[in-house]
């Protein structure tokens, strides 16, 4: 009986590999949708269309770009994850959508576990920025100022729901201090506040049009949440050059994933033809042009590795912030 059951396992096994090759054979044979669950234009959108539009030719079938947007990404992810899990439906995802969103919203009806990664994008650096009268001028002042301060300093973030104030909690933590939490509809908003002196810092990408308010001195740069410097900012300090602070390296990334029950041989498919439309300078030129840093090429399980390991990062982080479902 268990010789029946062991052979029984073990053609079950071969079929189901049998199979899976096959299809992996066929993919793909139709079209391919990438989605993006935020408004079109956005950098995401973009970066997405200069990918799908390559896989045109690559793989030999239409792409197309859907924009389901709304509740912090986590309709159109919710609606991505429903479809069947034949690589057919790629996410083109962040930390936001597929981490945070199913802390904050209801319509979020997935975990991070439910999705897997294809091939990570790019990496945008985070740098903390202050008013430009704020008494202090390097990590390790600003640091100290914020144990010493009368009242906590404010920041501002677009909303508790974001990665914003996930990494002020952890910088706050680390300086053995507390920050009152401001939040706005945007980061401009947020910005505009700062630099008029009625909020103290924020932590922002060193991307977009934030490393312009730096450049005319409305605002005051101290640190790149980074181990390195930044390019765009080069005289900005690492975080980790301060003791203490060295495990604040945070940025923001920007990958593709489907369902997590996907097989792996069309995983692998995907994975590939992404990575070879990033590696021409025509793909990748207008992502870096944004201010991000495309990723070195990762097989899926170093991909799939980096963005779990975020994501336990992340929610540990989260834990006790106050989080209400919308």
């Amino acid at each position: 009986m268990k010789t029946w059951r062991a052979l029984t396992r073990n053609t079950l096994a071969l079929l189901a590999l049998a199979g899976g090759s096959a299809f992996a054979q066929t993919f793909p044979n139709k079209q391919i949708t990438f989605v993006v669950p935020w408004p079109a234009g956005g950098p995401a959108d973009l970066a997405a269309r200069a990918v799908a539009n390559d896989l045109k030719t690559a793989l030999g079938q239409n792409t197309i770009v859907e924009n389901p947007a709304g509740a912090g990404g986590s309709i159109g992810t919710t609606k991505a994850l429903a479809a069947p899990a034949d690589g057919y439906t790629v996410i083109v995802s962040s930390q936001q959508e597929l981490i945070m969103a199913p802390m904050v919203y209801k319509s979020a009806a997935y975990k991070p576990d439910d999705a897997r990664a294809v091939a990570l994008l790019g990496h945008t650096a985070l740098m903390l920025v202050t008013r430009k009268d704020l008494p202090a001028a390097s990590m390790a002042e600003f640091a100290a100022l914020m144990k010493t301060s009368p009242k906590p300093l404010s920041y501002c973030t677009p909303g508790l729901g974001t990665l914003y104030p996930v990494v002020v909690e952890k910088m706050s933590a680390l300086a053995q201090a507390k920050a009152l939490h401001v939040p706005y509809p945007a980061l401009g908003q947020c910005l505009n506040d700062i630099a008029g002196g009625t909020v103290d810092f924020a932590v922002v990408p060193v991307a977009g049009p934030f490393p312009g308010y730096v450049d005319n001195g409305s605002i005051k740069a101290i640190a790149v949440l980074s181990n390195t410097p930044s390019a765009r900012l080069p005289k900005l300090p690492p975080v980790t050059a301060t003791k203490g602070f060295e495990s604040l390296t945070t940025s923001f990334w920007a990958g593709f994933h489907v369902s997590a029950k996907t097989p792996d041989a069309v995983v692998e498919v995907l994975n590939k033809a992404i990575y070879a439309a990033l590696a021409k300078p025509e793909v990748r030129g207008p992502i870096e042009a944004a201010g991000a840093t495309v990723f070195p090429p990762m097989s899926p399980k170093q991909a799939n590795d980096y963005y779990l390991k975020d994501a336990r990062e992340i929610e540990t982080l989260a834990k006790g912030m106050g989080f209400a479902k919308q």
